[in-house]
């Protein structure tokens, strides 16, 4: 949103720099003239290069320099140097010793342009004041853009690191139960199991038929709590939509945009785990390099088999590299006897595959 509304201003900016030229150029009957030609052709390729900043950053600004700087020499009127302080706004992305020179020699540049009088240097040093606000306004929205990155990772990351603190809080909780029921009431009612078939050898007509009673009761409750223990020692399912969904809540760029299957409840812990590991994986790793806007994954158990595909629009890659986080993915999906395909193509997004046995 803020990168749109960045952009929206610049372009609003170039036409406003374009109105008023236009306007002069018909004004006196100008703008058919060869030099009028020129300073159209390189106004209109000012916001082409611009247009391409995000992929060819420092070559495209470059190349916006000389047009505006083209723009300066050809329009006699005073609007053209606005151009400038949009160029400083990108330039806010790259380090200060390499900005602040290139604002500095571009407005030197710049001033012989202008027509020579007693406020020539007022006017050059109000449209240097100009660039060096857009720069430490950019820089700003860039650090501010980065924390906000950064914030994203460790919130995505905190939020998986809750529901798997959650999966192994339940599952030791579960483990104590069912030992302490083993361990206590297991114990006591095999030894009162025990007693009662000695008192049934002790005991004659009626009240022998009644410890028989007690006894059987005795077994059946004891095999019962054996079944309980039985049940709670096995892995509680894990509610693998539910925890993949809470990252929405923490990511809001990229965008989200989840297809997962209904009811998708794994019945083993470490699987849902290692899925869940992935998830996040994805989801951070396009939040720092992709510079996507939107993120697409699919979760679904297709023939007792967890599948994970995620794909997202961001710059893509030709040459794609395992870095910690992908190294740590591939190796705890291949532990679990998975796999994982990465693809990606520059312009066309970053793909993971993932297939887990269930």
């Amino acid at each position: 949103m803020e990168l749109r509304a960045i952009n929206f201003v610049a372009w609003l900016t170039w036409l406003m720099v374009g109105i008023p030229s236009v306007s002069w150029e018909l004004q006196h009957h100008t703008l058919g003239t060869p030099r009028a030609l020129e300073w159209l052709a390189a106004y209109v390729l000012f916001i082409i290069f611009y247009a391409l900043h995000d992929r060819h950053r420092v070559w495209s600004v470059a190349a916006q320099t000389v047009v505006a700087l083209g723009c300066c020499f050809l329009q006699p009127i005073g609007f053209q140097p606005i151009l400038l302080v949009i160029i400083a706004g990108q330039l806010g992305r790259l380090p200060v010793p390499v900005a602040l020179p290139w604002i500095i020699a571009q407005t030197i540049v710049m001033s012989f342009s202008l027509n020579k009088g007693s406020e020539t240097l007022a006017v050059v040093i109000a449209f240097f004041a100009f660039q060096i606000f857009g720069l430490l306004m950019a820089r700003i929205a860039s650090k501010e853009a980065v924390a906000r990155q950064q914030l994203a990772e460790a919130n995505a990351e905190l939020r998986v690191a809750t529901e798997l603190l959650d999966m192994n809080s339940r599952t030791a909780e579960r483990l104590r139960i069912a030992r302490d029921l083993h361990d206590l009431l297991g114990h006591h009612l095999a030894a009162l199991s025990i007693n009662l078939e000695v008192a049934r050898h002790l005991t004659e007509g009626e009240a022998r038929e009644q410890v028989e009673k007690s006894q059987a009761v005795t077994r059946l409750l004891l095999s019962d709590v054996r079944d309980v223990v039985s049940r709670m020692r096995e892995d509680e399912p894990v509610d693998l939509t539910a925890a993949v969904q809470s990252l929405s809540d923490v990511i809001k760029q990229p965008a989200l945009h989840f297809e997962l299957s209904p009811g998708l409840a794994l019945k083993d812990a470490a699987v849902a785990q290692i899925a869940l590991r992935a998830v996040q994986e994805i989801v951070t790793n396009s939040v720092r390099h992709s510079g996507a806007r939107n993120l697409w994954l699919k979760l679904a158990s297709v023939d007792n088999m967890l599948t994970i595909d995620s794909r997202d629009d961001g710059c893509g890659t030709d040459a794609v590299r395992f870095g910690n986080g992908l190294r740590g993915m591939r190796e705890r999906v291949e532990e679990a006897r998975g796999s994982i395909e990465v693809s990606s193509m520059r312009g066309n997004g970053f793909n993971v595959a993932v297939r887990l046995p269930l």
